[in-house]
């Protein structure tokens, strides 16, 4: 015997709710498969909860358009440059001996090796961006020689230009994870209308048998699985 399963995406939960109240307004004669009160709840709950997914997928593609701008790529590229120039630079002067191996903690760097941090996202670049403005400044307020070509003022310049277009992108995340959040919380909610919907109309349908009913049944949107083997 074929099985229903509720729906388990977004989307299969907004097909399930449409199917039946469509099914039900279109219908030429009206059939109590569903309450009033049942449809009024299902009718309900499916525009609040389309609408709470319509603003999170405009939210989702906000977010990524965003970060994949020429503008914001570009900053990126460029701030990620010029610190990783800076640090190149620097350890440069320690291999000369100008500076030692024990400088190279100023900027978090390994004092062995002198390997360039991660900067394979954009919170990487930030964080070394910061770290080397903050062990620059350390380091020359103990007297040490300021790096050249590039400055520490390069640096600055290219982080703030880029940290405004990321604190903006850290806004559309945010907006993006609420939007999330209260699609989640609305699930239950729906996959509850939805049983309450299904469990109607099944019991509508129960004098009939076999594919009759099957058939009856996902005309209103249920949906019915065969076990491995089955056929009906």
């Amino acid at each position: 015997m074929p099985y229903r399963r509720l729906p388990n995406t977004d989307q299969a939960r907004i097909r399930s709710l449409e199917t039946a109240i469509n099914k039900m307004r279109n219908s030429d004669y009206y059939a109590p498969v569903l309450s009033p009160d049942l449809f009024n709840r299902a009718e309900t709950k499916l525009q609040q909860f389309k609408g709470a997914v319509n603003r999170y997928i405009k939210s989702l593609e906000e977010q990524v358009n965003y970060s994949k701008s020429e503008a914001y790529q570009e900053r990126l590229k460029t701030a990620k440059m010029y610190v990783s120039h800076f640090l190149t630079v620097f350890n440069m002067c320690v291999k000369r001996g100008e500076m030692k191996p024990a400088d190279r903690d100023y900027y978090s760097i390994p004092q062995d090796s002198g390997e360039l941090p991660d900067m394979s996202s954009d919170i990487a670049v930030i964080r070394c961006c910061e770290n080397t403005i903050q062990g620059e400044k350390t380091r020359t307020n103990k007297g040490g020689i300021p790096i050249y070509n590039p400055t520490i003022a390069k640096v600055v310049v290219h982080y703030d230009l880029f940290k405004e277009l990321y604190d903006k992108q850290c806004e559309l995340r945010q907006l993006t994870e609420e939007s999330l959040m209260v699609v989640s919380l609305m699930r239950p909610q729906v996959d509850e209308v939805i049983l309450e919907v299904w469990n109607s109309i099944e019991s509508y349908f129960s004098e009939l048998a076999g594919e009759k009913k099957l058939k009856k049944c996902r005309e209103y949107g249920l949906i019915y699985y065969y076990r491995k083997g089955e056929t009906d």
